[in-house]
């Protein structure tokens, strides 16, 4: 008899027992905490993982003759590090212009620091190793002198590339704030928690 009564309820009879709102409430607060503190986890990885891709820099000779694009690798050099600074010649139709005549110089604070006297390239772009030795704000200057064997007035574009020390005060004081924002939430979620039961 007892079967029979059994087999009798309807498939979704689970429906009709509910659990008591004490245990829901502790188990939303509890997923409230997880889900906070791994979106805190996430944030910082986000900060700290994700590598930094710098895009090329394109910009026009003061005459406008042609562009130049410029990048280093890697993207946000530091001092003591070898970095490679790319510079690309751009034509008019924006692809790479063969045979140039170029030199290139760094500055840091009017004062020459690296140069490449007159030199040719049959590619159209160049990868030149430079090492910086300290950290601060560097200025490279791309002068063109000619373009497919011919001669031109010297055209120039500068570029700024900024060398910082390997943890700048900044990433610092991001990453000190999101710390100390985790441990608040996960503070503050706990405290309704213990009111809660």
């Amino acid at each position: 008899m007892y079967w029979t009564i059994q087999s009798r309820l309807p498939l979704f009879h689970f429906f009709y027992i509910l659990p008591s709102t004490r245990h829901h409430v502790i188990n939303s607060n509890i997923v409230l905490k997880v889900r906070l503190e791994y979106f805190g986890l996430l944030a910082v990885l986000t900060i700290l993982v994700i590598p930094a891709y710098a895009d090329q820099i394109v910009e026009p000779t003061n005459k406008g003759t042609i562009n130049i694009g410029f990048s280093s690798d890697p993207p946000n050099p530091k001092p003591g590090d070898q970095t490679q600074l790319k510079v690309s010649f751009i034509n008019k139709q924006n692809t790479i212009q063969q045979h140039i005549d170029y030199k290139i110089s760094v500055t840091q604070g009017g004062n020459q620091i690296f140069g490449i006297p007159l030199t040719h390239t049959a590619e159209g772009s160049v990868s030149i190793p430079f090492q910086f030795q300290n950290n601060g704000t560097y200025q490279v200057s791309v002068e063109v002198d000619g373009i497919l064997f011919q001669p031109i007035a010297p055209e120039t574009a500068s570029f700024t590339v900024d060398v910082v020390p390997e943890f700048p005060l900044g990433t610092v004081a991001v990453l000190a704030v999101a710390v100390i924002s985790i441990i608040v939430i996960s503070s503050r979620s706990r405290l309704k928690f213990l009111k809660v039961t």
